[in-house]
């Protein structure tokens, strides 16, 4: 017989055992509460509270796709057009950007050979630009700078009426090139053999109507050499650019 010590504190002093709480637990398998059953007209008050709420901020409306933060791909057709738009601008903006350089380089030469072909029986000495080598062969460069800008310029012109270009490509493009470089060369030689007969005659003779004239001449030419620079780097591209 079990002593008072070893006996279970659950059972009761008859020895048996107390009711367990889970029998209090109610059994709903054959009849649900009265507060889950919804009817028709329960469901339709939902539908409605759902349809008047407001959508939260980052939902996307019916029939849309939300923005997943990454752009979608173009398809190969569009790419291709996006491809050739923005080589015919490109293009036209270094067509334009010649014809530009063109005519600045052919008025440039043309006031600076112009300046120091007048400056003749200048001064207290009635100096004359002929007499001094320099000023010849500033003023021979400059009118070569003008009459190949001329042409340049008529060329352009030319085949933006007709689309056809007066010298036939490559070949063209390589005269235009060789040209552009060669009479920069000789504009920015010329200019400073100028400027430098120009310095010599200030500083021997002192500063009068006939060094003036040639020192404006000999600036406005080398305005003339930037032009024909810029139109170098036009030439080099149109030579050298990736033909599609």
């Amino acid at each position: 017989m079990a002593t008072e010590s070893s006996r279970s504190p659950l059972r009761k002093a008859d020895g048996s055992l107390p009711p367990s709480p889970l029998n209090n637990i109610p059994d709903h398998s054959t009849s649900p509460p009265s507060s889950a059953v919804f009817g028709r007209s329960d469901l339709s008050v939902v539908v409605a509270m759902a349809e008047a709420s407001p959508a939260p901020p980052n939902s996307a409306p019916s029939g849309w796709h939300s923005w997943s933060g990454q752009r979608e791909p173009e398809p190969a057709g569009s790419r291709v057009v996006s491809g050739i738009l923005r080589r015919d601008r490109r293009e036209e903006a270094v067509r334009r950007t010649a014809v530009g350089a063109r005519l600045a380089a052919a008025a440039l030469c043309l006031v600076a050979f112009s300046v120091l072909a007048a400056d003749r029986d200048k001064g207290w000495a009635l100096d004359s630009y002929n007499r001094y080598k320099q000023f010849r062969y500033c003023v021979s460069v400059n009118v070569i700078g003008f009459v190949y800008s001329g042409f340049q310029v008529y060329a352009q012109a030319h085949y933006m009426m007709t689309e056809k270009h007066i010298i036939r490509r490559p070949m063209g493009d390589y005269l235009d090139f060789a040209m552009d470089q060669i009479l920069a060369y000789l504009l920015i030689s010329s200019s400073s053999s100028a400027t430098a007969r120009t310095g010599d005659w200030v500083s021997n003779w002192g500063r009068d109507p006939f060094p003036d004239m040639a020192t404006g001449s000999v600036a406005v030419s080398f305005l003339a050499f930037l032009a024909f620079a810029l139109s170098a780097l036009i030439s080099a591209y149109n030579l050298f650019r990736p033909t599609l």
